[in-house]
C-alpha cells in the first residue's frame, strides 16, 4: 500500500469516527499516556513506579507510630514528606493496611477514582449547557482525565495531585450550584494539601463568594489547629524547615539543568535575566502574569467566560510557583476540558488545542535521548535533534510552552478575538 492509500484510508477511518480536531486532540493525549509505561518498561533506566508514595507512606507509618515524619527519609534521593503536617491524615488509612503494595493499591484506586471524579464534573457541566454529549464525548474526556500522560505519570509516581484536582475543580462547581460553603472547605482541603491553592481565595473574592471565602479560612485554620493538637507545634517548625532547605529558588540560579523537572516562569526568567537574583523570579512572574489574569476577569458575564477566568488564575498559581512540576497540570484539567467543549469561538482555537497538547506531553531532552538510543537511530539524524530539543526545553519545558500558548488564547479571547455575548451558547448534542 502507498504512502497516499494509507493516508486516504486513515482519513476515510477517522471520517467513520467523526473525528473532528477536539476529538481527534483528546485521542491523541490519551495515545500519549498510554506511551508513558511502554517508555518505562524499555528505554527507560529507572522505574519509578510509587517513587512520591514512598514518602507518603514512610510519613504516614512514622505519625502511626507516634514519631516525626515530616521530612522522613525514604532512603530515595528527593523524595521525602513536605506537606503540611496534616497532610499526612490522607495517608495514614493507607499506612494502616500494614504492606507497602497494599496502601500502594488504595492509593492508586484512590487515585483513579479522584481522576474519575474531575471528568464527571467536567461532563456534567458540559452537558447543563450543550445538552447531553455523545458516548464517545463522554468515553474521550474520561480517558483525557483519567489516562493522559500527565495523569499516568501521577498515578504511576503515587501522587495526590489528582486529589487536589478534584478539590479544586468541586470548588468551581460549588460556587456554580450556590453551594459556597462546599467550595470554600474544597479549596480549604487542596491547600491544607498543596498549599498553593490558598492563592486562589483571590479568586473567590474576586467572585464575591464571601461564604465560600469564609468556609475556605475556616476550613484552613481547623485543619491546622487539628495538625498542632495531632502532633505538636515542632511537625510546624520542622515543615518549615524542611520547605525552606527544600525550596527550588536556589535552583535556578545559573544554568538549569534542561531535565530540570520544574514547570514555572522562573525557569525561562532564569535564562533571560540571569544575573537577577532568585529570590526575584516569583514577584517578577507575578508582574508578567497580572495583566493576563486582570485583562481576562474583566470579562466574565457566561459560564464560559468564569470558566477561562477560573484557568487563568490556576494557570497563574501554578507558573508563579516555584515549586509547581509538569504534573501540576492535570489541576487545569476541569476547565480546560469544558472550555474545549462550551467556548463556540473558531479565531484563535489553535493556541487553545497547542496549548492542550502541550501540557500533556511532558517530554524532556532525557527521555528524547533514551527514545533515539533505543530506536538505534543514526548518529548523523540523532545528534541534531538531541542537541535542539536540549536548546528548547532548557529555556522552557514542553507543559510550560503549552501553559503558555492556553494563557496567549485566554488573553486573545479576553482583549477581542470573540465577539462577548451575555448568554452561553445554546444547547446542542454535537458540533
Amino acid at each position: 500500500m502507498s504512502a497516499l492509500q494509507l493516508w486516504r484510508s486513515l482519513r476515510t477511518s477517522l471520517a467513520t469516527l467523526h473525528l473532528d480536531g477536539r476529538r481527534a486532540l483528546l485521542l491523541a493525549c490519551i495515545t500519549g499516556g498510554a506511551l508513558v509505561p511502554l517508555y518505562f518498561l524499555h528505554p527507560a533506566t529507572v522505574s519509578s513506579l510509587g517513587w512520591d508514595f514512598h514518602a507518603y507512606y514512610a510519613a504516614a507509618t512514622a505519625a502511626l507510630a507516634g514519631e516525626p515524619f515530616v521530612g522522613i527519609d525514604t532512603g530515595l534521593a528527593g523524595v521525602t514528606f513536605v506537606y503540611p503536617p496534616p497532610a499526612v491524615l490522607l495517608f495514614v488509612p493507607q499506612a494502616a493496611l500494614g504492606s507497602w503494595q497494599l496502601a500502594f493499591l488504595a492509593h492508586s484506586a484512590v487515585n483513579a477514582a479522584a481522576a474519575l471524579g474531575v471528568a464527571a464534573l467536567a461532563v456534567r457541566t458540559v452537558e447543563s449547557r450543550r445538552g447531553r454529549l455523545r458516548r464517545l464525548d463522554r468515553l474521550l474526556v474520561v480517558g483525557f482525565c483519567v489516562g493522559s500522560a500527565p495523569a499516568v505519570a501521577a498515578l504511576g509516581l503515587g501522587q495526590a495531585d489528582a486529589l487536589v484536582a478534584l478539590a479544586l475543580a468541586s470548588a468551581f462547581v460549588g460556587l456554580e450550584c450556590d453551594r459556597e460553603s462546599l467550595a470554600g472547605v474544597a479549596l480549604g482541603v487542596a491547600a491544607l494539601v498543596k498549599v498553593f491553592p490558598a492563592a486562589l481565595g483571590a479568586w473567590l473574592l474576586w467572585r464575591r463568594a464571601w461564604r465560600a471565602t469564609a468556609a475556605a479560612i475556616a476550613t484552613g485554620l481547623f485543619g491546622l489547629t487539628v495538625g498542632v493538637l495531632l502532633f505538636g507545634v515542632d511537625a510546624y517548625h520542622r515543615y518549615v524547615a524542611v520547605l525552606a532547605a527544600r525550596s527550588r529558588i536556589e535552583e535556578f540560579a545559573g544554568t538549569v539543568s534542561p531535565n530540570f523537572f520544574a514547570m514555572s516562569l522562573s525557569r525561562p526568567l532564569s535564562q533571560l535575566l540571569p544575573a537577577l537574583d532568585p529570590g526575584l523570579y516569583v514577584p517578577a512572574s507575578v508582574l508578567v502574569l497580572a495583566p493576563a489574569v486582570c485583562l481576562v476577569a474583566l470579562r466574565a458575564r457566561t459560564l464560559t467566560d468564569r470558566l477561562v477566568t477560573f484557568l487563568v488564575a490556576v494557570l497563574a498559581v501554578v507558573l508563579a510557583s516555584p515549586a509547581s512540576n509538569a504534573l501540576y497540570v492535570v489541576y487545569l484539567y476541569f476547565p480546560l476540558v469544558c472550555l474545549l467543549y462550551l467556548d463556540r469561538g473558531r479565531r484563535g482555537r489553535g493556541l487553545l488545542f497547542a496549548g492542550t497538547a502541550g501540557v500533556s506531553f511532558p517530554v524532556q531532552p532525557a527521555h528524547v535521548d533514551a527514545v533515539l538510543t533505543a530506536a538505534s537511530v543514526p548518529t548523523v539524524v540523532a545528534a541534531p535533534v538531541s542537541s535542539a530539543a536540549e536548546s528548547l526545553l532548557t529555556v522552557a519545558s514542553a507543559p510550560l510552552l503549552g501553559c503558555l500558548a492556553i494563557l496567549g488564547w485566554c488573553v486573545y479571547r479576553a482583549v477581542g478575538g470573540q465577539p462577548t455575548s451575555r448568554v452561553d451558547a445554546s444547547p446542542v448534542s454535537d458540533d
